[in-house]
C-alpha cells in the first residue's frame, strides 16, 4: 500500500479508540487478533459496516487469559467514524463513551496526533471477514444483543443481597447447611442475548399438523420474520451470521446452538424456497464459507466432522432434507426461471463442495425411505 492510499483509507475508514486497556491484553477485531502493549490505543482504517471486537484479559500472575467478552460496532455514517471503549477496572470490560458533536468534532481533529498509537486494521483479512458478515444489519443485531451490548463467553451472575448472621458465622453441621448459607447467584439480565426463540412442537398439536410441520416449517419461518424482523426474511440470515460469529470468534457455545437450530429451521420448509429462491442461494453462499472454515483444524489438520457419522450428523441431515425436496419439486413442478435455475445450481456446487471436504454423499436415496423387503416363507 502506497502513502496515498493510506492516507485516504485513514481518511475515510473508521478510528475504534480503546483506552485504559490493561497490559498484555489479548485483542481482537473480526478475523484478526494481537497481544496489545502499553502504546496501543485502538485501531484505524477501519472499513465502513458492521465489525466484531473481542478481548480477553491477561492475569499478571498466572499469565492465563480470562473468558472472552466481545461487541459488535457500526461503522455507516460520517459523524460516527470514531467509537470510544474505555476500560472500566470495577466492571472488568470495556464500556462505550458516547460523544456529543462537539466533543467528537474535537476527537476528529485529534486523530493525527493519536495516529502512531493505532493500529492499522488487517486489510488482508478483510474479505474473509466480508465472507461471514455481509448479511449482517445493525438494525437487527440490536433485536438480538444484550441490552448493555456486551457478550461474554462466561454466564455473568449478579449475587442476591445477602447480610450474615451471627448463626452463619458458626461451623456448618452438614453440607446442606453450608451450601444453604451461599449467596444466591442469579444470571445478570443485561448480558443475555435475545437470539430468536425457535419453536418446539407441543404434544397438543394432532397428528397431522405435527407431521405438517415437520415436512414443512415455512409457516413458522413466516412468523419468526415477521414477529422478529418486520417480515424482512434477511433477518434470519443476519441472526445466522451472527450466531456463528459470537461462537467461532466470540467463543459462546450458546450461539453454536442457535447457529444449529436456524440451520434446521431453514432446511426444514418445502414451499420457502419457491418464493424466495435468491434467500436460498445466499443461504447457501452463507453456510459455504461457514463450513469452509470449520473444514480443518489449524492445530491437527483434522476436519471438524470428521468423527462423525454421516447419518446422525445434523448438518448432513438438514441439508439431505433441502436437497431432497428441491429435487423432488424440480421433478414435479419443473422449477424454471433464472432465479430458481441458479438455486439448483448453487445446491450442486454445495454437493460437490461437501462430497470434497467431507466425503459426504447426497444422491442416494435416504435409508428412511427406501422400500422394505420382507422375504415370505413358503
Amino acid at each position: 500500500m502506497n502513502s496515498d492510499q493510506a492516507r485516504q483509507l485513514f481518511e475515510s475508514g473508521g478510528i475504534l479508540l480503546m483506552l485504559d486497556a490493561p497490559k498484555e491484553m489479548e485483542f481482537g477485531i473480526d478475523m484478526h487478533f494481537w497481544q496489545i502493549g502499553s502504546q496501543f490505543h485502538g485501531v484505524k482504517m477501519i472499513p465502513p459496516g458492521v465489525h466484531f471486537c473481542y478481548y480477553s484479559e491477561r492475569d499478571s500472575l498466572t499469565k492465563e487469559l480470562s473468558p472472552r467478552q466481545s461487541f459488535f460496532i457500526n461503522f455507516q455514517q460520517a459523524n460516527q467514524m470514531i467509537v470510544i471503549m474505555r476500560w472500566s477496572p470495577t466492571q472488568n470490560l470495556f464500556q462505550r463513551e458516547h460523544l456529543t458533536p462537539d466533543e467528537y468534532e474535537a476527537r476528529r481533529n485529534q486523530r493525527y496526533d493519536m495516529d502512531r498509537l493505532l493500529g492499522a486494521y488487517p486489510l488482508d483479512t478483510y474479505r474473509q471477514w466480508l465472507s461471514l458478515s455481509n448479511h449482517l444489519r445493525y438494525d437487527f443485531l440490536e433485536k438480538l444483543l444484550p441490552s448493555n451490548g456486551q457478550i461474554c463467553s462466561a454466564n455473568v451472575y449478579n449475587p442476591n443481597e445477602h447480610k450474615k448472621t451471627t448463626h452463619e458465622c458458626t461451623v456448618p453441621k452438614n453440607l446442606t447447611e453450608a451450601e444453604s448459607r451461599l449467596p444466591k447467584m442469579t444470571a445478570d439480565p443485561q448480558f443475555a442475548l435475545r437470539f430468536t426463540a425457535i419453536e418446539k412442537k407441543s404434544s397438543d398439536y394432532s397428528g397431522s399438523d405435527l407431521t405438517q410441520s415437520k415436512l414443512d416449517r415455512t409457516d413458522e419461518l413466516e412468523r419468526i420474520c415477521l414477529e422478529r424482523f418486520d417480515s424482512d426474511i434477511h433477518g434470519l440470515l443476519c441472526e445466522l451470521q451472527m450466531s456463528f460469529i459470537v461462537f467461532f470468534l466470540g467463543h459462546l457455545y450458546d450461539g453454536f446452538e442457535q447457529w444449529k437450530s436456524l440451520f434446521r429451521l431453514i432446511c426444514s420448509c418445502q414451499k420457502a424456497f419457491r418464493r424466495w429462491p435468491n434467500v436460498y442461494i445466499d443461504f447457501l453462499q452463507t453456510i459455504y464459507f461457514q463450513l469452509k472454515y470449520f473444514s480443518a483444524d489449524s492445530a491437527t489438520g483434522e476436519h471438524f466432522f470428521v468423527d462423525i457419522d454421516q447419518q446422525e450428523n445434523y448438518i448432513y441431515k438438514s441439508l439431505e432434507n433441502l436437497f431432497v425436496n428441491l429435487s423432488a419439486f424440480n421433478d414435479n413442478e419443473q422449477m424454471e426461471g433464472s432465479d430458481t435455475e441458479k438455486l439448483l445450481a448453487r445446491a450442486e456446487k454445495m454437493k460437490k463442495f461437501l462430497n470434497e471436504t467431507y466425503k459426504w454423499t447426497f444422491d442416494d436415496e435416504p435409508d428412511d425411505e427406501k422400500p422394505i423387503i420382507v422375504e415370505l416363507n413358503e
